[in-house]
């Protein structure tokens, strides 16, 4: 018994009236739109239909005696049911394997239905234990027949760093280029540093353009990114920040971050996801804010999109983790960059006062916290948050 990536098996079950009562009374749903042919030649459907769940039972079949076979176990799955199916049904049953987690003995199978008349009934993305006896093929020979074959090893490590002008996205972007990655930085205005970087590590580094609240601006740059096999996005844009008083606050003090902002790094990231799901790999990363737990006066608009930004990436953590996509968070505390420079010393000395580790952070303190989540260290962290604020209350 052998697995490898796109191995293929497929098998034929007829859905009958005796399989359709047997679940019935297996389950205990005895719906009379099952089991009561004269209650549904009064509906709509007009013959008896199958429990979707009985279809379902099929992609167990698959997993346990089929691909990847005995002593396999289901751990994790996500089924559309895509047409009914009804009795007398012959549903052909088609499996394929994706992906391949070699270290932890995961297989990613995708598995689909379809009816006698071609039509996709259910579909599938399951992720399925190993047997132990079960051999794992992977040569160089297959890699090259087979253009589905993905190996986390041998993909080329592609960072989307977005805002990676200001001070932590820069110290990011350094930090990365330092560690071996391919960067690809995104800036608005300013890229003078960039191009200093650009000097040192010339192909390791790319330089891209976009003015994140003009649409064709954004639109050029999505047509850019999504032709490149991307395995990371860290979101380091930081918009301005202004105060307005809550009494003051106007309709144009939130469009300001969720007119075009909020929705165009939503748009960036749902590009790139794309690319990560075709890869069943990728890692999300965003930087938020510490004004989330402590928040400060005055600074509600801002607030209410970083707190968009960060259960927006909490729920991608959800959304994505079947295609073992990560997507995590890192909680800045006032960190010295240009967004605090008009700033006192004065007041920096009493935020440092505030600080159990007496001072404020600077950006090495967070891209180091980016470096690790970054890495293959951090492969089992998904939906989570990292507070690099120095202790604060």
């Amino acid at each position: 018994m052998n697995i490898y990536v796109g191995k293929k098996i497929s098998f034929t079950k007829k859905i009958d009236k005796n399989l359709i009562f047997q679940f019935s009374k297996l389950s205990g749903d005895n719906n009379p739109i099952h089991v009561n042919e004269a209650y549904v030649k009064k509906t709509s459907f007009k013959k008896i239909v199958a429990h979707g769940m009985l279809s379902e039972t099929f992609l167990s079949t698959i997993i346990g005696t089929k691909l990847p076979g005995k002593g396999s176990l289901w751990i994790e799955k996500e089924v559309k049911f895509t047409k009914i199916v009804r009795v007398n049904d012959l549903i052909t049953f088609n499996a394929e394997v994706k992906f391949i987690d070699e270290k932890n003995r995961i297989a990613f199978l995708s598995i689909n239905g379809v009816n006698q008349f071609g039509e996709q009934v259910i579909d599938s993305q399951n992720k399925v234990i190993i047997s132990d006896k079960c051999k794992i093929l992977i040569s160089k020979r297959k890699l090259k027949k087979n253009k589905n074959l993905i190996i986390t090893k041998k993909i080329k490590k592609n960072v989307l760093l977005l805002g990676s002008s200001g001070g932590i996205g820069f110290s990011v972007a350094q930090k990365l280029l330092k560690s071996g990655y391919t960067v690809y930085c995104q800036y608005n205005s300013e890229k003078e540093n960039l191009n200093l970087l650009k000097k040192k590590y010339k192909n390791k580094i790319f330089i891209l353009n976009l003015d994140i609240n003009s649409k064709k601006s954004l639109k050029k740059f999505l047509n850019k990114i999504e032709k490149i096999n991307f395995t990371h996005l860290i979101n380091c844009i930081i918009p301005k920040i202004y105060n307005v008083d809550y009494l003051d606050i106007k309709k144009s003090d939130f469009e300001y971050y969720f007119s075009d902002l909020f929705y165009n790094i939503i748009k960036i990231i749902n590009t790139v996801s794309k690319i990560f799901i075709k890869n069943k790999n990728g890692n999300i990363i965003d930087i938020s804010t510490v004004y989330l737990r402590i928040p400060e006066k005055n600074l509600l608009p801002y607030i209410t999109y970083k707190g968009a930004m960060y259960h927006f990436i909490k729920s991608l953590s959800i959304e994505l983790s079947g295609y073992n996509i990560r997507s995590n968070s890192v909680t800045a505390g006032v960190t010295d960059t240009q967004q605090i420079s008009n700033m006192t010393k004065r007041q920096k000395m009493l935020l440092s006062a505030k600080t159990p580790l007496k001072r404020i952070a600077n950006p090495e303190d967070i891209s180091n916290a980016v470096k690790y989540l970054v890495s293959e260290e951090s492969k089992f962290i998904n939906g989570a948050n990292i507070n690099v604020d120095g202790g604060i209350i």
